[in-house]
């Protein structure tokens, strides 16, 4: 078994068929049915079913896949760390949970440093996140940090080896659609949300609920909506009474049918950025976080 196999596992399995996966990889389609087939052989049992529909991983072949998939992300991420020229372009990632702040933010930064050419923006689950970060896929990851799940968040930061760096302390907001009932309220209260239907942010499955993006609980509402992207949410937002909770940092250049409204409750919320406690930032790293200070330190004012 070999990195190149794996490879090849990943590739036929993203792919759907083994045609596909051997134009992908610029090997011939022969050499790469030898490969698996040999593969296949030494693991003693069938990592595909071939049909005359398409290639589908066993229930075996699955759990091999899904081992491979990581080992081969690790691999590459080793690999491209120490052989990676000092002068070739590289590329600056941040993980995010979801935040309208983003895209302003991102392009203010690159305004200001045209140095750097290569971005990369994931958002995505704070489990997620922090193992982007971890294992060094991600240089940043922005999340928020309250009462309610400060406790288990640095539990999971100190197994990673993570610290964090607070940003800007805030208030929590809902989210709703212009011309909804409660945009007449200058502060909305608990009570008021009552029975509301709401969009929230998937999480992982079976992820404890201090990892969840809603900043109170929202299991009373009548409907749960889970997304996984701010287009998402914000489309159900302007087409129902539901609510959502945030930072109440919009981007209304790009946000125009949603309104937010201050939460009338304890304000305990901390934006934060995440790193790695043993390894330096880059330069592009500190000018990013220089940009973003700034940010935050206009809406303080």
């Amino acid at each position: 078994m070999n990195i190149q196999q794996l490879r090849y596992v990943v590739a036929i399995a993203n792919s759907g068929t083994f045609r596909e996966a051997a134009e992908k990889m610029f090997v011939s389609q022969p050499s790469l049915s030898i490969s698996v087939r040999d593969l296949e052989k030494e693991l003693g049992f069938k990592i595909f079913s071939r049909t005359s529909s398409g290639t589908f991983l066993t229930k075996k072949g699955m759990e091999f896949y899904e081992k491979a998939q990581a080992l081969v992300k690790g691999f590459d991420h080793f690999e491209n760390f120490y052989l990676q020229p000092e002068e070739g372009e590289k590329v600056f990632s941040i993980s995010s949970q979801h935040y309208d702040f983003l895209p302003p933010l991102i392009t203010e930064f690159s305004k200001k440093h045209p140095q750097y050419p290569n971005f990369r923006i994931f958002e995505s689950t704070t489990v997620q996140i922090l193992d982007e970060v971890a294992q060094g896929y991600s240089e940043l990851g922005i999340i928020y940090l309250n009462k309610r799940n400060t406790k288990g968040i640095m539990q999971k930061l100190d197994k990673l080896n993570l610290e964090v760096e607070d940003l800007i302390g805030f208030q929590t907001h809902i989210y709703l659609r212009k011309g909804h009932p409660l945009t007449e309220k200058r502060e909305i209260e608990l009570a008021d949300l009552a029975g509301l239907p709401t969009v929230r942010f998937t999480q992982e499955k079976e992820a404890y609920l201090y990892y969840s993006e809603n900043f109170f609980d929202t299991s009373d509402s009548s409907v749960t909506f889970d997304v996984t992207d701010r287009a998402t949410l914000n489309g159900i937002l302007e087409r129902t009474d539901a609510y959502a909770t945030g930072s109440g940092f919009l981007d209304s250049e790009s946000v125009h049918g949603i309104t937010v409204i201050p939460f009338k409750g304890e304000s305990d919320n901390r934006m934060v950025y995440v790193k790695r406690a043993d390894t330096e930032l880059t330069a592009c790293a500190q000018d990013f976080i220089g940009v973003m200070q700034a940010y935050f330190d206009k809406k303080k004012e």
